[in-house]
């Protein structure tokens, strides 16, 4: 089952040394007290998105957002930028400082002569030109600032139209349900239950074993729970093939714990499942409290190996 790290030393993960973004979220996480979660634990009518076209955030920037949230005490998780703020006749609190954000864009360059091509070029090039192009990700931080810090909000005219939940909890449960069978039957995943009360996946005989469903105290932890093993259970030899020596290695097996952790977390907030969240942030931050030596490299190497881990899921 899930289990604290407890200590961690870096060998050598392969990300840059100096990342903003993921250095921002640390700074917050390590502002946040253990008494301000339970003002979070319900984030049904909490989520970060867009305070124009409430659109929700996606990815780790649901992480950023939300610890931003909670670091500074907000009570609303709507955001948005200095420009759209501005253009809507907004002005910000003197001293308002906002949180960064990251999406990915990208360039397409031919790897012969280093022309770049827009991606309408690229998709009318035949097979064989397209073999020459390399699709280089660019990430690209924005500065996002919560409602709060609009001196004028309430003269803004934002057209707003309340969102309700997105599904109710039968829907989701059918949604994860729909999601683990897909796993086991085209991914010949092997979900076997028992009556100890300890989850885990065995690489060597390649099976999640998990409790029986009743000793869960609710339907959001049995997943929350599931999703984490199954994460473990994409980094197998056949599989994506990572480092899964277990305790024998309390290196890898921090990290792997790590991936493990934010894959479930990212696969949760998929479904809507919203309410083990502040679990998996007090996961992040024990983590980082024990973990001072290169935290941003660690944890964006870290939440790449989690996305690709979803990723193969979604792709069965």
């Amino acid at each position: 089952m899930k289990t604290a790290v407890k200590s961690f030393r870096k060998k050598n993960y392969s990300e840059p040394k100096e990342d903003k973004f993921i250095s921002k979220i640390l700074e917050n996480l390590d502002q946040v007290k253990s008494g301000d979660w339970e003002a979070y634990a319900d984030l049904s009518t909490i989520y970060p998105t867009n305070l124009f076209t409430q659109k929700k955030y996606s990815g780790i920037n649901v992480v950023a957002l939300m610890i931003d949230t909670i670091a500074k005490g907000f009570k609303t998780c709507k955001y948005a930028t200095f420009n759209n703020i501005s253009n809507a006749g907004g002005r910000l609190k003197k001293g308002a400082k906002g949180c960064l954000i990251e999406f990915f864009t990208f360039l397409y360059k031919d790897k012969e002569n280093n022309k770049n091509y827009t991606l309408q070029q690229v998709i009318s090039m035949n097979e064989e030109e397209k073999k020459r192009i390399q699709k280089i990700p660019c990430p690209k931080t924005y500065v996002v600032f919560n409602s709060e810090l609009i001196e004028n909000l309430s003269e803004i005219n934002l057209d707003v139209q309340e969102e309700g939940p997105a599904e109710n909890e039968i829907e989701e449960q059918q949604n994860c349900e729909n999601f683990i069978s897909t796993i086991q039957e085209k991914g010949n995943l092997k979900l076997t239950f028992g009556l100890k009360e300890v989850a885990f996946y065995s690489p060597s005989l390649d099976y999640i074993q998990l409790p029986p469903r009743e000793f869960f105290i609710s339907s959001d932890k049995y997943y929350s729970t599931l999703f984490h093993e199954v994460i473990h259970w994409t980094g197998h030899d056949d599989r994506l093939n990572r480092d899964l020596k277990g305790h024998k290695d309390k290196e890898s097996y921090s990290f792997e714990e790590l991936i493990a952790e934010m894959g479930s977390m990212l696969i949760c907030l998929q479904f809507g499942i919203l309410s083990e969240f502040i679990n998996s942030v007090r996961y992040l931050k024990g983590w980082a409290t024990h973990n001072s030596q290169d935290r941003e490299t660690v944890i964006r190497n870290a939440f790449n190996h989690s996305k690709r881990a979803k990723k193969y899921l979604e792709n069965l």
